[in-house]
């Protein structure tokens, strides 16, 4: 009977022992493979959700995009009411006064534009002359009104900035004004491409909800297609086919003007005509008055 109990004491020591020493592994933390397992798990989860997030974030930048184009259309149908149907400039051209020997209308610097503004001209301009009727600021307001104003232009919430857009490494903001977007350059040309019409009125416009007014500016040469051999000007007050960005997945915002704005995508207005990005004289989308193909595509 001793023995007896001096081995199962025994037993029931060792069972202790080892109900101890599972409790100590559980209490002490995670061993390596639990580790690894959760880390793997982190990582699946961050490689689902992450590429999700960046989705949601374009399509609220996209929508912020479509928001701005709006209210340049709608600028732009209040200025024609104002000013006898006629449409305003996509530029300040060359020879304008004030402007200096050096200025170039598709990448004006503040500087130049700073001398056309004090000689009192460039009004006209669609970047001077939409803004206030949608309660905003002309472009002159950041040249020669306000302090630090090439700073603000870009760095403020501003009809003028797609929150999508990513400057080229090649562009300094801080002498040329970069537009995020620009005024349809074509609209004049007609009988595919072979004759203008200017001053182009409203009124002329034979499809006015496929005539294309303003759209998303290419500001990064990574927004081209990889078949655009073209070296075409970044960030210019006026565009078209050949200055199109492709910021929005593959697509781009357009406004049209009887006011309304969509989006397509970058294959649905462009054409590769030789390695040149050229107007398919698609019956929706007009880059010419009279919807004809200013490339001359039939």
């Amino acid at each position: 009977m001793f023995e007896i109990r001096r081995t199962g004491g025994t037993q029931i020591a060792g069972k202790s022992k080892i109900v101890r020493a599972k409790k100590l592994s559980v209490g002490g933390g995670f061993t390596l493979i639990e580790l690894l397992v959760v880390i793997a798990v982190i990582a699946i989860l961050a490689a689902i959700l992450l590429p999700a997030l960046a989705k949601a974030k374009e399509r609220a930048n996209q929508a912020g995009c479509l928001s701005n184009l709006k209210q340049w259309a709608a600028a732009q149908n209040m200025y024609v009411d104002d000013n006898n149907e006629v449409l305003p400039m996509t530029k300040i051209p060359q020879g304008t006064p004030g402007a200096p020997g050096s200025y170039n209308e598709d990448t004006p610097n503040w500087a130049d534009l700073a001398d056309i503004f004090s000689a009192g001209q460039g009004n006209s301009a669609w970047f001077n002359a939409l803004p206030p009727y949608v309660g905003s600021r002309p472009l002159v307001y950041y040249t020669l009104t306000i302090a630090n104003g090439t700073t603000l232009f870009y760095t403020a919430k501003s009809i003028f900035q797609c929150p999508s857009a990513i400057l080229d490494p090649t562009l300094n903001p801080n002498v040329r004004v970069i537009f995020d977007y620009g005024m349809n350059s074509k609209g004049m040309w007609g009988n595919f491409g072979t004759t203008t019409n200017y001053p182009l009125r409203l009124t002329t416009v034979k499809h006015p909800s496929a005539f294309v007014m303003f759209s998303d500016n290419r500001v990064n040469s990574a927004d081209a297609p990889p078949w655009d051999a073209t070296t075409g000007t970044l960030g210019s007050p006026q565009n078209y086919c050949s200055r199109l960005s492709m910021r929005h997945n593959k697509g781009a915002n357009i406004s049209f003007s009887d006011g309304h704005v969509a989006y397509y995508k970058y294959v649905q207005v462009v054409v590769n005509n030789g390695g040149k990005p050229s107007d398919p004289g698609s019956s929706d989308i007009n880059w010419s008055w009279d919807g004809t193909s200013v490339d001359g595509i039939h």
